[in-house]
């Protein structure tokens, strides 16, 4: 489910994919309250690099909360208005949100069955995709969970696992995916991701 903007502007052909929580900002556990919005070291400086390119950059998020009953979607979107915000002040821009406010699979009883938009499902990838007419195999996923590997990898993105938030440890979810690359955090993966070859995309 796209969180933001209602109406999806098409400009370029590649994405640059982020998770949210442990990766872009503090991950400290279902956080929801904007008082408690913090970014990783660097992220910030990372997105401003990557505003000056030609390239979509869209945040994929799990908000199994929601499902779970601990925050309403109204705090949810507070709370990514406010990190939008923060990002816009520093240079930076996102152009789009991404969310999933299902149980993710570790979450799930016995009767109940996963959808097929919580990573590792790749449903949010492909819902962008569609809606930013995104070229996914020339575009790349960033996360610090084994699950937004996964989900990159299931679409043909290009896949990057941050050592912020669960450097890949995914809690009791067991999920098989080997990154591309493995970096300190986002800035370390911008610093690693071809820049050159978003260059000649044009609006």
């Amino acid at each position: 489910m796209r969180d933001w903007p209602s109406v999806p502007l098409h400009l370029y052909d590649r994405a640059i994919f982020i998770d949210r929580d442990g990766t872009l900002s503090v991950d400290s556990h279902f956080p929801h309250r904007i008082e408690d919005l913090s970014f990783i070291p660097r992220a910030l400086d990372a997105l401003r690099i990557l505003a000056t390119l030609p390239v979509h950059i869209i945040v994929v998020t799990n908000q199994a909360g929601i499902g779970l009953g601990l925050f309403s979607r109204h705090d949810m979107t507070r709370y990514n208005t406010a990190l939008r915000q923060q990002v816009e002040s520093a240079g930076g821009r996102i152009d789009a949100i991404y969310f999933c406010p299902h149980k993710e699979p570790k979450h799930l009883g016995p009767d109940e069955s996963a959808c097929k938009c919580a990573k590792p499902a790749p449903g949010m990838l492909l819902e962008a995709a569609y809606d930013f007419s995104i070229h996914l195999q020339h575009s790349v996923m960033i996360g610090d969970k084994l699950s937004d590997i996964a989900a990159g990898q299931a679409v043909g993105t290009r896949t990057i696992l941050v050592q912020t938030g669960k450097a890949g440890r995914d809690d009791t979810e067991v999920v098989d995916a080997i990154p591309d690359l493995i970096v300190a955090d986002l800035y370390q993966a911008i610093e690693n991701i071809n820049l050159s070859a978003f260059t000649s995309v044009s609006r």
